[in-house]
């Protein structure tokens, strides 16, 4: 059986999580053998200060800001941090028994160079694996596969609209690379096609692969606390008019608030919002809460793709201002805008959410997808040696 070396998002998000379980768990059930390469940088003090000067350049300190900041929130809020560890081996437990039994370790550039020539194919995966400074570390572009090796990416996405002048270059280099290319986003195929001699092809989420209905047996038997009807709520970002706006939703209907709250770090807003806040929520676990929700509000790209698998009455805010620098928001506007959903983007009243979805006609154009993107990945797997 032919071997796929998989280059996939990892960290404690539970869009991220899931998406990497459904590329390993479509793959495999396409006939290969599946391994989620793991790398372990061995980085000189010198590599660490070309690193630092590189963030400089390219702006991208938000993801290490939050990192600072929720070490010294950590200190500073004994409650958070107690919170924290019970989410984090909420996402542990996750991590050991869907993730772990694909893991192949490697440590150092040398080694992970050596190892691609283990893999039949090596295929980088979705989430915002091409960001800014993804470029200078080797890894997410796939750099370290070796020439003989077919390099392919399924729905990966830069998180930007465009590339810096100053790197264009490189990344036209790398593109270059690769056999076939799937990106997630309309803009993402816009850079790949602008940069490179290779074209890309817009393609689902690795989430989408995979039916409501075997979502729904991942999580038949998760328990969790039933608070019916109830509002789910999953916000990234720190907008306190939104966290307004679902107060307002429970007026209306006099459903609960059940929240995921301090998700990418602590958020002092949070304090006090939802009459139930639940923190030994994993993966699976935040997939149920919004299966048996009435209603979901979230900022996340994949809450609002779970809440269309699962066909709920749900609102999508964008994390980010509008026209602001480093803006993600392109994520759900894409989204929304390929199901025909672009109603469900929250345009100041919250009242919107309380109409009906057409499910019938979005499951169509959701099958449609869903079935080009198998399509497209099933090629690309077949440039395996």
């Amino acid at each position: 059986m032919k071997k796929v070396g998989c280059v996939l998002a990892y960290c404690n998000n539970y869009g991220t999580m899931l998406q990497s379980y459904a590329t390993l768990k479509k793959i495999e059930s396409l006939g290969y053998t599946c391994e989620m390469i793991r790398y372990t940088k061995n980085l000189t003090f010198i590599q660490k200060l070309q690193m630092f000067l590189r963030f400089l350049r390219v702006g991208e300190f938000s993801s290490h800001g939050r990192r600072l900041r929720t070490f010294f929130n950590q200190k500073r809020y004994p409650r958070y941090h107690r919170k924290k560890k019970v989410k984090d081996n909420a996402f542990l437990r996750f991590s050991d028994k869907k993730l772990k039994p694909y893991f192949k370790e490697y440590r150092g550039y040398e080694a992970l160079k050596l190892g691609s020539k283990n893999y039949s194919l090596v295929l980088v995966g979705s989430d915002q694996i091409w960001s800014l400074m993804s470029l200078y570390g080797g890894f997410f572009n796939l750099r370290f596969v070796d020439d003989a090796i077919p390099k392919v990416s399924y729905a990966s996405s830069f998180g930007v609209t465009s590339i810096p002048s100053f790197q264009q270059k490189a990344t036209k280099a790398y593109l270059d690379r690769f056999d076939r290319i799937g990106v997630r986003e309309q803009s993402g195929k816009e850079i790949v096609d602008s940069l490179s001699v290779n074209k890309a092809e817009v393609v689902a989420d690795p989430s989408m692969l995979l039916t409501a209905g075997e979502w729904e047996d991942e999580i038949s038997d998760i328990k969790i606390e039933n608070h019916k009807p109830y509002i789910f709520c999953y916000f990234l970002g720190k907008n306190k008019n939104y966290r307004e706006a679902v107060e307002e939703l429970k007026k209306i209907t006099g459903n609960e608030i059940v929240a995921i709250c301090h998700n990418d770090e602590y958020v002092k807003i949070d304090e006090g919002f939802g009459d139930y806040v639940p923190y030994d929520v994993g993966p699976l676990e935040f997939l149920k809460y919004i299966h048996e929700a009435e209603y979901v509000c979230t900022d996340s790209f994949h809450c609002s793709v779970f809440s269309i698998l699962f066909h709920r009455k749900f609102m999508s805010f964008f994390r980010y201002q509008i026209g602001s620098k480093g803006s993600r928001n392109t994520r759900i506007e894409n989204l929304l805008s390929r199901f025909q959903l672009t109603d469900r983007i929250y345009g100041g009243s919250i009242k919107a959410i309380l109409q009906d979805v057409d499910y019938e006609t979005v499951d169509k154009i959701v099958r449609d997808y869903r079935e080009c993107s198998l399509a497209f990945l099933k090629e690309e797997l077949k440039l395996a040696k």
